[in-house]
């Protein structure tokens, strides 16, 4: 089937309207943002008891109708693995749309596997096969064409089905707690925002450095980050993580130092040059004396042991109440929770409830032993 496209704010109105009723609605966003900081937000679909409607940013003149409608908390929003769409709509929203029953992660509990695709989920529900045409296409283009009016259409026409079955199973299974846990992070506007005083965390080589390097790096991520959103650039593309972590540990207090170091684009020193090296100046001698990143922590050969046994345990109780191990926990999660117990997830919540008591027991044994 097509989908349509609402493009003038009168149907719009009278569209949302309609969807202002339904106790549940299904949304799916198009976007791009290859060559942007910010996604471009491109088609927004609707799925609800209604039926299917589409809406085109690029051609209508507000969207404060939709948004409103996405503001009523009663109203469950239906979205399959949500956090990508929840980012758009944050950003033309300003606030998380709540509540989200997110498909995917409702799958996972039950046992459907760990990030399970749309299309396999609709196979195994709903017995149908979706087309994987469009997958990558430039949705910014008008017209849309048939196909990706088609695969618009199939994106979000079988979620209210998966929500309904979902639901059902997870209420059977004494398992809806378990999702609307899982889904509360996503609410979190902090995930969305991207503040630039946060951006050294998302490196992952900072420990490598100097304290004097590590205090630079930090620095230096917040100055691109704010580049990035100034000039709506992926933070790549002013500069890349490991050239960014060669910079502060070159220290280059001169245009010819930077220009020398290995790597780092000839074009950069003459768009930025300036710039970095007035951070460099401003933070050189600066710094509080703390470590801006710990290096990872090795286990040693015992708890390695202890770690295996955790995931073994868990493996073992995942299968046996059909819920994906790995969004019980993943490896790296269960080597935190042999060194530190307290306040981790697996020690909270339905995990504890699931599994956690007994990997407290086993942990309390192995210490013993």
């Amino acid at each position: 089937m097509s989908l349509l496209v609402i493009q003038d704010a009168r149907l719009l109105n009278e569209r949302c309207r309609e969807l202002a009723s339904c106790s549940w609605i299904g949304i799916d966003t198009e976007f791009l943002r290859e060559r942007t900081y910010y996604p471009r937000l491109c088609l927004v679909q609707v799925s609800s008891s209604n039926g299917v409607i589409g809406i085109d940013p690029l051609k209508c003149d507000t969207l404060e109708p939709l948004i409103h409608v996405l503001g009523d908390s009663a109203q469950s929003k239906v979205i399959h693995a949500a956090r990508q769409d929840l980012e758009v709509l944050y950003h033309i929203c300003g606030w998380v749309p709540q509540p989200v029953f997110d498909t995917q992660i409702a799958a996972a509990l039950l046992g459907f596997g760990d990030q399970v695709s749309y299309a396999s989920l609709v196979a195994q529900i709903a017995g149908k096969t979706l087309s994987k045409h469009e997958t990558r296409t430039d949705w910014c283009s008008r017209p849309l064409t048939a196909g990706q009016l088609e695969y618009a259409y199939q994106d979000v026409s079988h979620l209210g089905e998966l929500h309904q079955y979902l639901k059902a199973e997870l209420e059977r299974r004494n398992r809806l707690a378990w999702l609307e846990e899982e889904c509360r992070p996503l609410a979190n506007p902090a995930l969305y925002a991207m503040e630039p005083k946060h951006a050294y965390k998302r490196l992952r080589s900072g420990h490598s450095l100097d304290l004097q390097s590590q205090h630079l790096l930090k620095h230096l991520a917040i100055w691109r980050e704010r580049t990035a959103q100034r000039k709506d650039l992926p933070r790549n593309w002013v500069i890349n993580d490991n050239q960014l972590v060669d910079i502060a540990a070159a220290k280059p207090q001169r245009q010819d130092q930077l220009s020398a170091i290995e790597g780092v684009p000839s074009r950069f020193v003459h768009r930025y040059g300036n710039a970095v090296l007035s951070v460099i100046g401003r933070y050189y001698r600066g710094n509080d004396g703390k470590t801006v990143w710990e290096p990872p922590a090795r286990l040693n050969d015992r708890e390695k042991q202890l770690a295996d046994r955790l995931i073994e345990i868990i493996r073992v109780r995942a299968q046996l109440e059909h819920v994906s191990p790995t969004l019980v926990a993943s490896r790296k999660e269960v080597n935190r929770f042999v060194r530190q117990q307290q306040h981790h997830p697996l020690a909270t919540g339905w995990r504890f409830e699931l599994v956690g008591r007994r990997l407290l027991q086993e942990l309390e044994a192995g210490q013993d032993g």
